[in-house]
């Protein structure tokens, strides 16, 4: 049996079906990507060798987070958040250092400032798609006002107008048995070990962003919040 999706039907219509079907299978899949889909880009949409931004969230180490167990080990990895869009007006070819540090320093203003931007992530999946702007959003966020608050904040890095017929939510009707807070345990090598947690009540704070270019081997540092990285165009 082929496992190919075959749509059909107005281009406009098309493009928020699309975003749905990956938006219901992810939570299938019950994949934790947090900001962004990792999905191949359909070719019917002209996104391929447009430059992808990509920003970086890392739960802090010291956040007194939302329903946190306050028996969880200290060692436990910190939970992250990713956000990635295309610049749709720009190629490998046309995007110049002098384009690359004017993003940078937008995303700063935005992103960088009072201590960096805070995402609170949740158990709701909520999905924005408005491909010919390039934007495909999964967002897992507490709540549909948190889902809009980043969506406005990263389309105001290109002054792009926000479109709220692009913006679904999926919400598991036992959100709290579904995706516990305090995950069940399991027995390995004759040891208790809690399971993963999947999309906890936990506040992400942006790191750093950059941007990858098609044919390009090493992304292009265009910020760093934290100044532990080398070569930032924007500090």
């Amino acid at each position: 049996m082929s496992n190919k999706i075959v749509l059909a039907g107005n281009k406009n219509l098309l493009k928020t079906a699309i975003t749905q079907i990956l938006a219901v299978h992810q939570i299938i899949e019950q994949k934790d990507f947090g900001g962004s889909s990792g999905y191949r880009e359909l070719e019917s949409i002209p996104r391929k060798g447009k430059p992808k931004v990509t920003l970086f969230f890392l739960e802090d180490t010291n956040f007194n987070q939302v329903g946190t167990n306050p028996n969880t080990p200290q060692g436990r990895r910190r939970t992250e958040g990713v956000i990635r869009f295309r610049l749709m007006d720009e190629t490998t070819q046309t995007f110049s250092k002098t384009n690359a540090t004017t993003l940078g320093r937008r995303i700063k203003e935005v992103f960088g400032v009072n201590g960096g931007f805070v995402w609170n992530k949740g158990k709701t999946l909520y999905s924005y798609g408005d491909w010919e702007l390039g934007y495909q959003f999964q967002l897992l966020c507490r709540t549909k006002t948190e889902a809009k608050r980043i969506i406005t904040a990263v389309l105001s890095l290109q002054s792009h107008p926000i479109d709220w017929k692009f913006l679904f939510e999926n919400k598991n009707d036992q959100e709290a048995l579904a995706y516990p807070e305090i995950p069940e345990q399991q027995v390995v090598m004759g040891e208790l070990v809690a399971k993963p947690r999947i999309r906890p009540n936990v506040d992400v704070r942006f790191q750093y962003a950059y941007v990858s270019l098609s044919g390009v081997k090493d992304p292009i540092l265009l910020y760093d919040r934290t100044n532990k990285k080398a070569g930032a165009l924007v500090n």
